[in-house]
């Protein structure tokens, strides 16, 4: 029986549905709407007629979702993926590919104003901020780490399921 893979060249290139979306990013899609009503989530692809979300979309959507799950603030969610979204969007290929990982690290200061967001790329460079991090007496120790490629794979894998699932119905 032959396995198929949903490539991300093939995501990169898609358009989804709402309710794709929601089963790849594991949610409600009400929860989808909502979020997009009250701007949350801002879509490249917004416009008139049917709501068809590009790769881009869904990424934001899916870390946006993983952070408020993690009792991160809906203001502090949106900051952090859209900083993943604008640092990202072109580079998932490299993202997919990355040896030890892509992470977005987020030093929060006691107040959302004084914000220190990064992308870095490696485990290595991600234990030297934290550690600089650590050192400094003027930051606050809450942090928030988005990994990226762990995003991005959880992403494809259910893309494929949603596929494989699509093409049995069909």
């Amino acid at each position: 029986m032959e396995r198929s893979v949903t490539t991300l060249a093939s995501l990169l290139k898609r358009k989804f549905t709402a309710s794709q979306v929601a089963a790849v990013a594991g949610m409600n899609i009400e929860t989808l709407r909502v979020w997009r009503r009250r701007k949350h989530v801002v879509l490249e692809a917004d416009g008139p007629g049917w709501t068809r979300f590009t790769f881009n979309d869904l990424m934001l959507v899916v870390t946006y979702h993983r952070l408020v799950q993690s009792h991160c603030s809906h203001a502090m969610a949106e900051m952090i993926a859209g900083h993943v979204l604008i640092g990202l969007k072109d580079r998932w290929e490299e993202v997919l590919n990355a040896d030890t990982g892509v992470f977005c690290f987020c030093n929060m200061h006691h107040d959302t104003a004084d914000l220190d967001i990064q992308t870095i790329f490696g485990l290595e460079a991600l234990n030297m901020k934290m550690s600089a991090a650590l050192r400094d007496p003027e930051r606050g120790p809450a942090y928030q780490i988005v990994d990226c490629s762990a995003v991005l794979q959880n992403v494809l894998t259910k893309a494929t399921a949603l596929d494989r699932d699509t093409a049995k119905a069909k």
